[in-house]
């Protein structure tokens, strides 16, 4: 198994590099969600990014849609 993965967002198309094997080095762990965002982006990413991984320019952006 690759440690690290390419990937591209299924939302904004950007390549990134998944860190599956070491989670807390992966580029998503920057993004610090409060559990109402973390449950709004789960959904979103559920159905309509049939339940891809976002990069993190993208879990920012879903982030501020749950504060408006």
């Amino acid at each position: 198994m690759e440690k690290h993965v390419a990937d591209s967002c299924p939302r904004c198309g950007e390549i990134f590099v998944c860190k599956v094997n070491n989670i807390l080095q992966c580029d998503c762990m920057k993004a610090v969600l409060t559990k109402a965002e973390t449950e709004y982006i789960a959904d979103i990413t559920e159905w309509e990014y049939d339940g891809g991984c976002l990069c993190n320019k993208c879990l920012e952006e879903l982030k501020k849609e749950v504060k408006m």
